[in-house]
């Protein structure tokens, strides 16, 4: 088989470099971070793929896409259709779940159209329609051997005619007979309570209300029949009736009075006919044929030809797909509009810190610059009510807290403020302000199910569409593994199932298992989202195709490594070609042709070290990668160890009562100024413990930020720490203009040096004409970013580099100046290394770059764009900036899996500044699964024993020796194998 080609490839750092990669095989791509592996497969391999399937397109789309960029390159041939499955999760949206990314909700809904079965919301009854033979069986099965009537509702709002018009109709057709029923079971308790709203005093109203209430119908029997008390039958055809006229309330028309029994077969069914066709002729408000059967004992039964319930007469909406679809009007909850929750003022942002008093600005809407003359009525309420404004706002009064929120005729409250706020909040900004105290709060209707109520009456085997979606994926898949369906129900929805079973199925061997359907998409980290689309790819079953992905083992344990291995090898079998960016030693032994770039990163890199099978890299001596991969003599550990005796420790962090989400009200204790390290397999509950529990409650307590934290009990210690930092894989700048060098604040210093020279004094530059976030010395066109974006409305946007300065972002004057025989542009273009040299005589510059060599970041350019940077490299970034400062005694870093995105060398410089931060006094405690980082850590805390409903617990905590002593810690069994497979 032929194999994809490139040759004369010089996309970004990479040096003109030629590659093979077989068709129909998995090629993993190799190396350190910045190396080219991502120019390589990603703005190299997949950008042209994709690139030549837009040429495919007609010549409308590709106007649009004619300035598309390029990849560097001189020829590439064989190459098939290419879809790329990147690790970060880009979804925004509030509506996107799970359920919709694997498209497995779409085939629920689908599912519960075809099979689903209506309930009655009151009575729980399935809802049921019967033809005329239908309604004959059921009477004849019902009421066998009794006497009764078979009766028709005319309704008390929409009968055809009123008064003598309607009674002279019903004698022309013949009728001679009601029945009045004492109470009409319908309209019972709705009754009474505007009867009691009338009456002048509660008493009268409470005697007639009880036996009314008391009086409503019961099921009394499988079916829907309802007992109730008897009622009379008036005759309407004599003198005294006419003059006396019809009842004002609900009556029912009597067709017939007789034995039910299969005698009377053939007069059942005329009666039953004659009921239908009366129910629409008489009334006005209903389009459904339907019929009422009492016997002379007060049991009732309700028949319709449509689907209705037997007791009430409940008729469900059409069962369509859309009824099932929070994203449809149909279907979505009309007061959150299918999203679950309603955004509403919230108090823990109104009044941040509830130690605050009023007078020190703790309701935070009144402090603002704009809110000037709100807050000096507030001052001025606070003095005539006599509410101390020095008063912390915890310890005032419940009275007067709701009073200042609620308002009362004097003084308009807090809420008041934001309804007067919701009226002109067409202008921009109050829209801004509004949005900055309110949250989402679960809707009341719905209860965060996102439909209305009747989509939740639809059941399969007793389990509505949001009862399936709330189960983890583990748990659905048990659901539909024993779901028994009958011969037509196979009929109808056999593809439906077995696309549900197979995806459900795709999902478990990724190892998500433990998220449910209606888990938002933009709650999910990078390594889930990618996962998810894995599993959505090999679900279509698509072939001959060209997979490019990136880390898919981001955030996995080592235990779900198999499983990712085996669904990587099911999407070769397919017939596709995949390439993968990985670090992991399982998936880089998994593979059968390996491409190794470097030997080092940024302009270091950009080279091919080895191209060729699996087997033959092992033996490859000038490898930079094998030597972590085989077992060495030299695999010392990767710690000084500094030994833990929680016990006798004293200066540590404990968590009590910890409960969100998962987690079983654990007691945690954090040892300080140590490595502590948080494992256990994806979902176990390490983030909800320390991103959601520990962080927002630690910068609360130090008075940092406030945040809600997950429920706990309490939090001791916090006396032993003056700072706390989230370091997560975020990007590190929101502006497109953002860079290292700006997030450093080493770009001021810059900025100073080029404004100092002789010509831009003589011309009149100042720092601020160097600066890319204002108008002044920055290209007018592209605004400073280098390039421009094109919407292209019904496809993704297209980035092109700036006709006008030509990528670099300065006007031509600008470009003039020069410090050291370069200009700004070329500064920018610099490498960190390659600064150090040029800026050695100002340590201001020099020193923030010196920490970034030492957290192995000297490959990036100054100027590099913020949102170029992968999730390691972004968190190296921020570990650099930290240690460029000033250094804090007692403060505490939690980082989020930082070995992401890095080589195995990097792990060990990422040791050996984590090791730094430690020394200097800080504290770290790492959320992470790579194994070199556990072993080299002082204390370990293993969450588990499983994800989801089954994790939450701890399962083994001390040292790395400690935890793989422990037969049920999954990560010290794994730990285990990795040092003895590494021969330490």
């Amino acid at each position: 088989m032929k194999d994809i080609h490139l040759w004369g490839v010089k996309q970004n750092n990479l040096k003109n470099i030629e590659v093979k990669i077989p068709v129909g095989s998995m090629t993993v791509i190799c190396g350190p971070s910045g190396s080219g592996k991502s120019s390589l497969a990603f703005e190299t391999l997949f950008a042209e793929g994709q690139r030549r399937f837009i040429e495919s397109m007609s010549n409308y789309a590709r106007q649009f896409l004619n300035k598309a960029p390029k990849p560097d390159i001189e020829g590439i041939s064989n190459i098939p259709p290419a879809i790329s499955i990147e690790q970060k999760n880009t979804i925004k949206s509030s509506r996107s779940t799970v359920g919709t990314t694997t498209e497995i909700i779409d085939y629920l809904r689908l599912l519960f159209e075809k099979i689903g079965k209506s309930y009655c919301p009151t009575h729980h009854l399935p809802t049921e329609k019967e033809s005329v033979t239908e309604a004959t069986d059921k009477v004849i099965k019902s009421f066998n051997g009794k006497r009764g009537y078979i009766l028709v509702e005319i309704s008390e709002e929409g009968r055809v005619a009123q008064a003598k018009k309607l009674h002279s109709l019903l004698l022309q057709d013949g009728y001679l007979r009601i029945y009045v029923p004492k109470v009409d079971p319908t309209k019972a308790v709705v009754k009474t309570t505007a009867k009691a709203a009338t009456k002048k005093t509660a008493k009268k109203a409470a005697k007639k209300e009880e036996p009314l209430v008391e009086s409503v119908p019961e099921v009394v029997a499988k079916g829907g029949i309802t007992q109730e008390e008897m009622g009379t039958v008036l005759e309407i055809g004599d003198a005294a009736a006419i003059k006396k006229g019809l009842p004002k309330e609900t009556f029912y028309l009597v067709i017939d009075r007789m034995s039910f029994n299969e005698d009377e077969r053939g007069r059942i069914a005329d009666s039953m006919t004659q009921a239908y066709e009366a129910s629409i002729k008489y009334n006005t408000n209903i389009i459904t044929r339907k019929a009422t059967v009492l016997t002379t004992e007060g049991q009732r039964l309700q028949l319709s030809e449509e689907s209705s319930c037997p007791a009430c007469g409940y008729t469900p909406p059409p069962l369509t797909s859309r009824l099932f679809s929070f994203n449809s009007p149909i279907g979505a909850c009309g007061t959150c509009k299918g999203f679950g929750n309603i955004l509403d003022i919230d108090e823990a942002k109104v009044v941040p810190n509830s130690n605050l008093s009023i007078a020190q600005g703790a309701l935070s809407p009144f402090w603002m610059p704009s809110a000037a003359h709100e807050k000096k009525q507030l001052l001025a309420y606070c003095k005539k009510a006599k509410i101390d404004t020095h008063t912390p706002w915890k310890d005032l009064l419940k009275s007067q807290r709701d009073v200042i929120w609620n308002g009362d005729k004097e003084f308009f409250g807090v809420r008041g403020l934001f309804e007067y706020l919701d009226q002109i909040k067409y202008k921009m900004h109050v829209r801004v302000f509004i949005s900055r105290f309110r949250s989402p709060f679960l809707c009341p209707t719905c209860k965060g199910a996102r439909l209305r109520t009747e989509a939740n009456n639809v059941l399969i085997n007793s389990s509505n569409i949001n009862d399936l979606s709330n189960v983890t994926v583990e748990e659905l898949c048990q659901f539909f593994q024993k779901l028994e369906v009958t011969p037509h129900q196979q009929e109808v929805a056999g593809e439906v199932l077995k696309q549900i079973r197979s995806r459900l199925e795709f999902l478990m061997r990724v190892g998500v298992h433990y998220l449910s359907l209606n888990r938002e998409t933009r709650t999910l980290s990078g390594g889930e989202y990618q996962r998810l689309i894995l599993a959505n790819q090999l679900g279509m079953g698509l072939s001959q195709a060209l997979y490019v992905l990136d880390e898919p083992t981001v955030g996995l344990h080592p235990r779900d490594n198999d499983r990712l291995i085996s669904i990587l090898k099911d999407l070769k079998e397919l017939g596709n070609t995949l390439v993968i960016v990985e670090h992991d030693h399982d998936v880089i032994k998994s593979s059968e042709h390996i491409i190794e770039m470097g030997p080092g990163s940024g302009y270091l890199g950009g080279e091919v070290v080895y191209a060729g099978s699996t087997e033959k890299f092992y033996n490859y001596e000038k490898s930079i990668t094998v030597p972590y991969l085989k077992p060495s003599k030299n695999f010392a550990p990767l710690r000084v160890s500094r030994p833990v005796d929680v016990e006798s420790y004293k200066i540590k962090l404990e968590l009590k009562g910890a409960k969100g989400h998962n987690l079983k009200n654990l007691d945690v204790v954090i040892p300080l100024n140590r490595l502590v390290t948080v494992t256990g397999v994806s979902g176990s509950g390490k983030s909800t413990l320390i991103s959601k529990t520990l962080y927002p409650a630690l910068a609360r307590a130090l008075d940092i930020e406030y945040m809600p934290a997950q429920e706990y009990a309490a939090l001791e210690g916090v006396e032993h720490i003056k700072n706390v930092l989230l370091i997560d894989q975020s990007p590190i700048g929101k502006s497109a203009r953002s860079s290292p060098i700006t997030y450093l604040k080493a770009f001021d210093a810059i900025r100073t040096i080029m404004a100092t020279t002789p010509e831009a004094q003589t011309r009149g530059y100042t720092p601020g004409t160097f600066s890319l976030n204002v108008d002044g010395g920055r290209c007018p066109a592209c605004k400073g970013t280098g390039y421009e974006e094109i919407d292209m409305q019904f496809m993704d946007n297209v980035v092109i580099p700036c006709d006008v300065c030509d990528s670099k972002k300065y006007r031509p004057e600008i470009l003039e100046i020069q410090y050291k025989d370069k200009n700004i542009h070329q500064i920018l273009s610099m490498t960190v290394n390659e600064a150090m040299n040029f800026f050695v005589a100002h340590p201001n510059i020099r020193k923030p770059l010196s920490v970034l060599k030492e957290v192995g970041l000297d490959y990036l350019q100054l100027g590099q764009p913020a949102n170029s940077l992968s999730g390691g490299e972004s968190q190296r970034l921020k570990i650099a900036k930290e240690l460029s400062q000033v250094q804090q005694k007692s403060t505490l870093y939690i980082l989020d899996e930082p070995t992401t995105g890095l080589h195995f060398r990097e792990v060990d410089l990422l040791m050996k500044v984590l090791s730094k931060l430690i020394e200097t006094g800080g504290s770290v405690v790492v959320v992470e699964h790579n194994l070199d980082v556990i072993r080299g850590s002082d204390y370990v805390i293993d969450l588990g024993p499983e994800a989801g409903k089954k994790g939450g617990n701890i399962v083994a905590q001390g040292s790395p020796e400690d935890v793989m002593k422990v037969k049920k810690s999954l990560t010290g069994q794994y730990l285990k194998r990795y040092i003895d497979s590494h021969g330490a």
